[in-house]
């Protein structure tokens, strides 16, 4: 290979070479949507039970459309893999607020053992989904 050639080759290999990782990263950044986390949920250890406390930080989110009119969602915790730790029932729209002093929100007993696997909350049964990673 003679020398212009060459080094358009090696400009080329070079180029490619920083493009597609840089690609990679910045798909696997943008993903079409927020499943992590939501200004809508916030998820809590809490600190006296071994319990998830599920908080719906916005009012807006919390009202019977967000479920297509049920009267209960599904309160899921999952660890990193996915996997259920717990899972409830709970009456939607969210109506325990602590005498008025804390945003609706749910009580999600977990067992002792694992309530450190907790990543994740989700609510199914709601569309869209709402979840949120523990804060």
């Amino acid at each position: 290979m003679e020398g212009p050639a060459r080094t358009r080759l090696v400009a080329l290999v070079v180029l490619l070479a920083v493009a597609i990782p840089l690609g990679v990263v910045a798909a696997a950044g943008s993903g079409g949507g927020d499943e992590s986390g939501s200004d809508e949920l916030r998820v809590e250890r809490s600190t006296e039970l071994p319990e998830m406390l599920i908080y719906i930080t916005d009012e807006s989110a919390n009202v019977p459309e967000r479920a297509g009119g049920r009267t209960s969602v599904t309160v899921e915790c999952l660890d990193a893999e996915g996997r259920i730790v717990a899972s409830q029932e709970d009456p939607w729209p969210m109506t325990q607020t602590d005498g008025n002093t804390l945003s609706p929100h749910a009580h999600v007993p977990v067992d002792q053992a694992r309530i450190g696997d907790v990543t994740k909350c989700r609510l199914v049964g709601t569309k869209p989904l709402l979840q949120a990673d523990v804060s």
